[in-house]
Parts: structure tokens; C-alpha cells; sequence
């Protein structure tokens, strides 16, 4: 396997303890607030536990040249395409966080790169599992368009050329 695939699945891997993490303390803020944001974050970091699981699965059981097909084919399609979505959700977080931070720096009469670094630690956290998302997706995309090409290059024993 090329090292860029055993990287794929380390980030993936990383991704997968940092999206259970923020999984688990979005439910148990849930039931502490009982908001509808706190909601929506659980389901976004589990879509994204979820879409990391299904391409650490692709690549563990079609690597190097079995297209995804079939059930997997359909969840494929499916996760990808509302991971995307909750890519704008992710952005907000961001940015909700960022002007917590504004309003923190203007409440404290000071600068925002004066602020304490573990005030930065949840927009740090944030913003890269939005980098890990976005390279998920986009190694999904490739891994699966590599997948299909390997299998369209495969070449069965009866196809040999007899003389080689």
C-alpha cells in the first residue's frame, strides 16, 4: 500500500477519536442545555465518525483494484453527500467560536492574541477536524475513482500475452 494511503488512515484514525470526543460531550451538553445546536453538533461529529469508518473500511477491503459497488455503493453516496453538507455546519462552529473568542478578548479589555492559549484550544480543535473533513472527502473521492481504475486495468490470466 502507498504511503499515502497508510497516511489517509492515520488521519482518519485521528479523526475518528477526535469526532467521538466532541460526539460525547455534544450529548452530555444535550442533556445538560437541552438546545437544538448541541443537537445538531452530535449528529454532525457522528456523520463524521461515520464517514471516517466507511473509508477506513474501503480501503481495507477494496484496496487496490474492487470498486465500490452495491450496499456500500449506497452508503457511500449517501455519507459523502451529507458529510458535505455539514461541512457549512462545521464552518459556523468556527466562526461561533472565533466570535466567542472576539467578545472574550473585548470583555477582558484585551487583544485576542493576548488571550490565554487554551481559550484557543476548541477553534484549534475546529479547525482541524474541518482540514481532516476536507481530507477525507477528497481521499474518498480519489480512493474510489483509483479503486475503479485499478479495476478497469486488472488484467485476468486468460488476458496474458502467452509469449511474456
Amino acid at each position: 500500500m502507498p504511503v499515502r494511503w497508510i497516511i489517509y488512515r492515520i488521519i482518519c484514525i485521528i479523526q475518528l477519536l477526535a469526532a467521538s470526543i466532541l460526539a460525547i460531550t455534544s450529548l452530555i451538553n444535550f442533556f445538560q442545555v437541552f438546545t437544538w445546536g448541541e443537537l445538531l453538533r452530535t449528529l454532525l461529529f457522528v456523520l463524521i465518525f461515520l464517514l471516517s469508518v466507511l473509508a477506513i473500511n474501503i480501503l481495507n477491503n477494496n484496496y487496490p483494484d474492487e470498486p465500490v459497488t452495491g450496499k456500500q455503493k449506497t452508503n457511500f453516496n449517501r455519507l459523502f453527500l451529507v458529510n458535505f453538507l455539514f461541512l457549512v455546519f462545521q464552518f459556523g462552529i468556527i466562526f461561533a467560536e472565533y466570535r466567542e473568542l472576539a467578545l472574550l478578548a473585548t470583555f477582558m479589555n484585551r487583544g485576542m492574541i493576548r488571550l490565554p492559549f487554551q481559550l484557543f484550544l476548541p477553534l484549534l480543535t475546529s479547525l482541524i477536524m474541518l482540514v481532516f473533513q476536507l481530507i477525507i472527502l477528497y481521499g474518498l473521492y480519489t480512493l474510489r475513482r483509483e479503486l475503479y481504475m485499478n479495476f478497469m486495468k486488472k488484467q485476468f490470466e486468460f488476458e496474458k500475452n502467452p509469449s511474456a
